[in-house]
């Protein structure tokens, strides 16, 4: 499966004004999103093998943060953020959710992904996998 698929599913939800499919919406932008990044370090050859159900989105954060390529640096940012608002829906529910914070995630989410795509080259898939993979050694994630 494609993890952009699950976009399809957040631009349904957020279109309701219900919480749980407000909030369920945010949640799907952002798998949406690592998901999309996680598959792409596993296209480049760098997957979490130890452990992997441990950590995993911080692995692929972090390895985007420590890559030494813009795109993917700022892509681990935008993650991070996109992270925040996820646990948020999920673990505050003393928090109101609006179809703008829904309507936000998702178009984060889908720039976020977009842009990433037409802007990374094969040299910079080749420095993204090479420091990555040094930072993943170094924390013992593989």
């Amino acid at each position: 499966m494609d993890p952009t698929e699950f976009l399809k599913t957040a631009e349904l939800l957020k279109t309701h004004t219900e919480q749980p499919h407000l909030r369920t919406s945010v949640g799907r932008s952002y798998y949406a999103a690592i998901l999309f990044f996680r598959e792409c370090l596993k296209n480049l050859g760098l997957e979490k093998k130890k452990h992997p159900s441990q950590q995993a989105h911080d692995f692929v954060i972090q390895c985007l943060r420590f890559s030494g390529v813009t795109e993917a640096v700022k892509a681990s940012q935008y993650l991070k953020d996109l992270q925040q608002i996820r646990e948020d829906a999920d673990y505050h529910l003393e928090r109101i959710f609006s179809q703008n914070d829904a309507e936000d995630t998702f178009v984060k989410a889908q720039k976020l992904i977009n842009d990433f795509k037409q802007k990374m080259t094969k040299e910079k898939e080749k420095t993204l996998l090479n420091s990555a993979l040094a930072h993943a050694k170094q924390k013992d994630w593989i």
